[in-house]
């Protein structure tokens, strides 16, 4: 009879729990029809095919993606479709509530834009004038960030780009017409991100100071040879938080782990903390777990007095579990189960953990809307980095490269949610450069026409924003540091500022 009654009710709690289910799925459904408006701000309807070729930039790829509006985990990879006359592209909400997330460029350059519908994500149908929804959810995000940060000092620069953003979202609320909302919205956004990009820059520093954190300026050493006085510019461009990161690389000198010695004592020389990465991305699948293990105890053991250790880099990136086919393309094979990263990333930390004092640094790659959902970012890291693992981890770092994979409007809202993922680490942005070549750079930053200008310009904001977040030490450690810096006296006045503002 209990054995009867017991599973009586456990039918009626699964049909209880369905009904919930279903009535969920219900509640978040149907069709969001998307009209864009022309990038310029002057109102034109773009048509299917326009939209997309303002989505991929010069030469980039789809980028849409549903995403949990919370966390930015990845729901719904390329929901857009179109349909209708005229065509427009539309996204069926998948059974729960769901933010849309694709490339746009604004005045600043291309952005992850978020359409959040007021916060909560879309949960019903309807049709919607992108531009000017896109403007009201990053005004509301702006307007919480300055909510939280009662210390920031307004600039003049500030002031007037908020007060356009606000002039330019108020024409669009009021208008009357899709092609007014269109064009002020699309003026109103831009103005947001540059409220924005002011806001981060210029409180980052400011905050990094008032609170007594110890800040990381990095740089990055991937050819210890090709500018003999890197360690020397490196230190007067960071001095005194100066960190260095070197990378190892297989190959030289046949693994020797001396080869390396000279470029870690002339860091330390110059005053600078190294972080050590004894396997970048690029190499990491060519590893099977037995070997990645032993290429780390070899270099740990060999420089007791590294301050840090990058365990892996780009974790999430598809091809570090060798998912990559002959053309780069995310559809090959992955490397047997025992190989796979996050298992190397558990052996390495705890190797170095069980060392001593040394820092544990694992470094994600900043992608979404790339690839399939489980490489995503936060996917990734929720799916593959087990609470032990964690643990063992100290900074969690993200590698940025904007020409390739923006952030832009969505910097505040990713590091956001690195602090909510990683509550027990430090985060930073972990690696950071922006390409010179017009050929390859997909998104443009800051400066359309002059690639040298939005470089110097990615370094000084992005060096900067990385700074005004509890737990962050800030980073950045640009890839091509000696190749690009030594010849570029205003990178490095970009660079160089950003510690002034922290002495």
């Amino acid at each position: 009879m209990r054995r009867a009654l017991l599973a009586l009710i456990l039918l009626v709690a699964a049909l209880v729990a369905a009904q919930a289910n279903t009535l969920a799925a219900n509640a978040a459904s149907g069709t969001v029809v998307l009209k864009f408006y022309d990038t310029a701000g002057n109102g034109t309807e773009l048509t299917a095919t326009q939209v997309k070729t303002a989505m991929h930039g010069s030469g980039g790829s789809d980028s849409d993606a549903l995403l949990d509006p919370a966390t930015l985990q990845d729901v719904t990879e390329y929901p857009l479709y179109k349909s209708g006359s005229p065509a427009r592209w539309r996204f069926d909400i998948p059974g729960q509530a769901v933010a849309f997330a694709v490339n746009w460029p604004t005045t600043r350059g291309y952005s992850t834009v978020i359409v959040d519908n007021g916060g909560g994500g879309f949960t019903s149908g309807s049709t919607i004038v992108f531009n000017h929804q896109a403007a009201k959810d990053a005004k509301r995000r702006l307007d919480a960030a300055l909510a939280v940060r009662t210390d920031y000092v307004h600039s003049a620069a500030f002031d007037n780009a908020y007060a356009s953003a606000a002039s330019n979202l108020g024409s669009a609320d009021a208008a009357t017409t899709d092609a007014d909302r269109g064009k002020y919205g699309q003026r109103a956004l831009s103005a947001v991100n540059t409220a924005y990009d002011l806001l981060l820059s210029e409180y980052g520093p400011a905050y990094a100071k008032a609170h007594g954190t110890d800040p990381w300026m990095g740089l990055t050493v991937d050819n210890v040879t090709a500018y003999p006085g890197w360690a020397s510019l490196a230190g007067t461009l960071t001095s005194p938080f100066g960190w260095v990161r070197i990378v190892f690389d297989p190959g030289v000198d046949h693994g020797d782990v001396e080869h390396y010695r000279a470029a870690v004592n002339a860091a330390h020389a110059a005053g600078l903390k190294v972080v050590a990465q004894p396997i970048d991305s690029a190499f990491a699948s060519g590893y099977t777990r037995a070997q990645y293990l032993a290429r780390i105890k070899a270099y740990v053991d060999a420089y007791p007095g590294v301050e840090a250790w990058e365990v892996a880099n780009e974790v999430n990136g598809c091809w570090v579990d060798g998912y990559t086919d002959s053309s780069g393309t995310c559809n090959g094979t992955l490397v047997p189960a025992n190989d796979r990263i996050k298992n190397k990333i558990a052996d390495a930390a705890a190797y170095i953990r069980s060392k001593g004092s040394a820092k544990v640094v694992l470094t994600l790659y900043w992608q979404l809307g790339t690839d399939a959902a489980k490489w995503s970012t936060f996917n990734w890291a929720r799916a593959n980095l087990s609470a032990s693992t964690r643990q063992d981890l100290d900074v969690v770092t993200l590698s940025t490269y904007v020409e390739d994979a923006p952030m832009g409007l969505a910097f505040d809202q990713v590091m956001r949610a690195m602090q909510a993922e990683f509550p027990a680490q430090k985060i930073a942005v972990g690696e950071l450069d922006y390409w010179s070549s017009d050929t390859t750079k997909a998104y443009w930053a800051f400066n359309q026409s002059d690639t040298l200008a939005g470089r110097r310009a990615v370094a000084a904001q992005y060096y900067a924003a990385a700074l005004g977040y509890a737990r962050s030490v800030g980073g950045c450690f640009w890839w091509y540091f000696v190749q690009e810096v030594p010849g570029d006296s205003q990178l490095q006045s970009a660079i160089r500022g950003v510690t002034d503002r922290l002495t």
